[in-house]
Protein backbone atom coordinates (compact mmCIF):
# COMPACT_ATOMS: atom_id res chain seq x y z
CA UNK A 1 0.00 0.00 0.00
CA UNK A 2 1.24 3.37 -0.76
CA UNK A 3 2.15 5.67 2.38
CA UNK A 4 0.19 8.57 2.78
CA UNK A 5 2.07 11.81 2.62
CA UNK A 6 2.43 13.71 5.45
CA UNK A 7 0.92 17.38 4.65
CA UNK A 8 2.06 20.62 6.90
CA UNK A 9 -1.33 21.70 8.80
CA UNK A 10 -2.67 25.06 7.39
CA UNK A 11 -2.63 27.60 10.13
CA UNK A 12 -5.43 28.56 12.17
CA UNK A 13 -7.29 31.36 9.99
CA UNK A 14 -5.45 30.75 6.93
CA UNK A 15 -8.32 31.67 4.70
CA UNK A 16 -7.58 35.10 6.09
CA UNK A 17 -4.12 35.05 5.68
CA UNK A 18 -4.49 34.64 2.49
CA UNK A 19 -7.18 37.48 1.44
CA UNK A 20 -6.73 40.83 1.51
CA UNK A 21 -8.87 42.75 4.89
CA UNK A 22 -7.95 46.21 6.09
CA UNK A 23 -7.31 47.30 9.78
CA UNK A 24 -8.31 51.06 10.89
CA UNK A 25 -9.12 53.28 13.83
CA UNK A 26 -12.37 54.40 12.12
CA UNK A 27 -14.76 53.78 14.95
CA UNK A 28 -17.33 51.31 14.67
CA UNK A 29 -20.15 51.99 17.63
CA UNK A 30 -21.40 55.14 18.62
CA UNK A 31 -22.82 56.97 21.73
CA UNK A 32 -24.32 59.62 23.53
CA UNK A 33 -21.77 62.12 25.03
CA UNK A 34 -22.63 61.19 27.90
CA UNK A 35 -22.24 57.28 27.48
CA UNK A 36 -18.93 57.87 25.69
CA UNK A 37 -17.12 59.71 28.57
CA UNK A 38 -18.64 57.32 30.90
CA UNK A 39 -17.02 54.41 28.51
CA UNK A 40 -13.66 56.19 28.22
CA UNK A 41 -13.49 56.47 32.23
CA UNK A 42 -14.36 52.52 32.28
CA UNK A 43 -11.95 51.63 29.51
CA UNK A 44 -9.33 53.47 32.32
CA UNK A 45 -9.96 52.02 34.70
CA UNK A 46 -10.33 48.28 32.92
CA UNK A 47 -6.80 48.99 31.70
CA UNK A 48 -5.67 49.40 35.47
CA UNK A 49 -7.26 46.35 36.35
CA UNK A 50 -10.08 48.61 38.49
CA UNK A 51 -12.38 46.25 37.98
CA UNK A 52 -15.07 47.46 40.51
CA UNK A 53 -14.85 51.13 39.92
CA UNK A 54 -15.35 50.32 35.80
CA UNK A 55 -17.94 47.94 36.58
CA UNK A 56 -20.11 50.86 38.54
CA UNK A 57 -19.20 53.13 35.04
CA UNK A 58 -20.39 50.35 33.31
CA UNK A 59 -23.35 49.98 34.43
CA UNK A 60 -24.47 53.44 34.87
CA UNK A 61 -24.26 53.70 30.77
CA UNK A 62 -26.37 50.38 30.39
CA UNK A 63 -28.88 52.78 32.73
CA UNK A 64 -28.55 55.04 29.54
CA UNK A 65 -28.20 52.72 26.13
CA UNK A 66 -29.47 49.70 27.40
CA UNK A 67 -28.30 46.12 25.51
CA UNK A 68 -24.97 47.50 23.71
CA UNK A 69 -22.82 44.71 23.12
CA UNK A 70 -19.60 46.78 23.88
CA UNK A 71 -21.00 48.20 27.34
CA UNK A 72 -21.73 44.76 28.02
CA UNK A 73 -18.30 43.14 27.04
CA UNK A 74 -16.71 45.59 28.81
CA UNK A 75 -19.23 44.92 32.04
CA UNK A 76 -18.10 41.22 31.31
CA UNK A 77 -14.50 42.18 31.85
CA UNK A 78 -14.70 43.98 34.88
CA UNK A 79 -16.61 41.12 36.23
CA UNK A 80 -13.78 39.29 35.46
CA UNK A 81 -11.09 41.34 36.66
CA UNK A 82 -12.88 41.03 40.35
CA UNK A 83 -12.93 37.36 40.35
CA UNK A 84 -16.25 36.58 39.16
CA UNK A 85 -15.22 34.67 36.15
CA UNK A 86 -18.52 32.16 36.05
CA UNK A 87 -20.57 35.78 35.93
CA UNK A 88 -18.53 37.33 33.31
CA UNK A 89 -18.66 34.53 31.54
CA UNK A 90 -22.83 34.06 31.55
CA UNK A 91 -22.83 37.54 30.56
CA UNK A 92 -20.78 37.24 27.26
CA UNK A 93 -22.13 33.98 26.56
CA UNK A 94 -25.31 36.27 26.61
CA UNK A 95 -24.04 39.03 24.32
CA UNK A 96 -22.68 36.72 21.67
CA UNK A 97 -26.30 35.19 21.78
CA UNK A 98 -27.93 38.79 21.05
CA UNK A 99 -24.74 39.51 19.10
CA UNK A 100 -23.54 36.54 17.44
CA UNK A 101 -21.19 39.09 14.77
CA UNK A 102 -19.81 40.86 17.83
CA UNK A 103 -16.07 39.83 17.59
CA UNK A 104 -14.86 40.49 20.74
CA UNK A 105 -17.74 38.03 22.15
CA UNK A 106 -16.44 35.41 20.09
CA UNK A 107 -12.73 36.08 21.13
CA UNK A 108 -13.53 35.96 24.85
CA UNK A 109 -15.87 32.67 24.70
CA UNK A 110 -12.97 30.99 22.37
CA UNK A 111 -10.30 31.88 24.79
CA UNK A 112 -12.37 30.73 27.63
CA UNK A 113 -13.30 27.26 25.22
CA UNK A 114 -9.86 26.83 24.26
CA UNK A 115 -8.27 27.21 28.13
CA UNK A 116 -10.59 24.53 29.19
CA UNK A 117 -9.18 22.44 26.40
CA UNK A 118 -12.28 21.96 24.02
CA UNK A 119 -10.20 22.84 21.23
CA UNK A 120 -13.36 22.26 18.72
CA UNK A 121 -15.69 24.63 20.56
CA UNK A 122 -12.94 27.30 20.09
CA UNK A 123 -12.20 26.98 16.40
CA UNK A 124 -16.10 27.19 15.85
CA UNK A 125 -16.22 30.20 17.33
CA UNK A 126 -12.94 31.58 15.33
CA UNK A 127 -14.14 30.17 11.62
CA UNK A 128 -16.98 32.84 11.11
CA UNK A 129 -13.91 35.55 11.88
CA UNK A 130 -11.82 34.61 9.11
CA UNK A 131 -14.71 35.79 6.58
CA UNK A 132 -14.19 39.11 7.22
CA UNK A 133 -12.43 41.90 5.26
CA UNK A 134 -12.23 44.70 7.60
CA UNK A 135 -11.54 44.99 11.18
CA UNK A 136 -11.19 48.11 13.90
CA UNK A 137 -7.73 47.64 15.13
CA UNK A 138 -8.64 46.67 18.39
CA UNK A 139 -10.73 43.55 16.77
CA UNK A 140 -7.86 42.76 15.35
CA UNK A 141 -5.66 42.82 18.36
CA UNK A 142 -8.26 40.85 19.72
CA UNK A 143 -8.43 38.30 17.22
CA UNK A 144 -4.43 37.65 16.78
CA UNK A 145 -4.27 37.51 20.72
CA UNK A 146 -6.85 34.35 20.43
CA UNK A 147 -5.40 33.05 17.64
CA UNK A 148 -1.70 33.16 18.85
CA UNK A 149 -2.92 31.08 22.49
CA UNK A 150 -5.15 28.66 20.18
CA UNK A 151 -1.79 28.36 18.15
CA UNK A 152 0.37 27.61 21.19
CA UNK A 153 -2.26 25.09 22.98
CA UNK A 154 -2.41 23.42 20.28
CA UNK A 155 1.82 23.30 19.90
CA UNK A 156 1.62 25.12 16.29
CA UNK A 157 4.35 27.34 16.62
CA UNK A 158 4.69 28.12 13.31
CA UNK A 159 1.21 29.12 13.01
CA UNK A 160 1.32 31.55 16.49
CA UNK A 161 4.62 33.24 14.86
CA UNK A 162 2.49 34.11 11.88
CA UNK A 163 -0.02 35.95 13.57
CA UNK A 164 1.99 37.50 15.57
CA UNK A 165 3.90 38.67 12.76
CA UNK A 166 0.70 39.67 10.97
CA UNK A 167 -1.16 41.16 14.14
CA UNK A 168 2.98 43.76 14.72
CA UNK A 169 2.33 45.04 11.45
CA UNK A 170 -0.35 47.21 11.74
CA UNK A 171 0.09 48.06 15.18
CA UNK A 172 3.57 47.75 15.81
CA UNK A 173 3.75 50.03 19.07
CA UNK A 174 1.29 47.92 20.80
CA UNK A 175 1.76 47.46 24.05
CA UNK A 176 0.39 43.76 24.52
CA UNK A 177 3.01 42.53 21.87
CA UNK A 178 5.32 42.60 24.51
CA UNK A 179 3.87 40.02 26.58
CA UNK A 180 3.12 37.54 23.17
CA UNK A 181 6.28 38.29 22.53
CA UNK A 182 7.47 36.42 25.40
CA UNK A 183 4.88 33.57 24.99
CA UNK A 184 6.31 32.88 21.82
CA UNK A 185 9.94 32.82 22.80
CA UNK A 186 9.34 30.54 26.14
CA UNK A 187 7.72 28.03 23.25
CA UNK A 188 10.04 28.49 20.71
CA UNK A 189 8.55 30.02 18.34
Amino acid sequence: MPRKRKTSAQPIGAELLQATFSVSNTPKTFHTPEVEQLTDEAMRLLRAQKGAQAERLLRQALTLEPVQPDLLNNLATALTLQGRDAEGLRLTEAVHILFPDYLFARTSLATSAMRAGEYARASELLAPLFSRRTFHISEFNALCAALIEFSLLTQQNRSARLWFDTWSKPDPKNPKLDFYRELLQKAGA
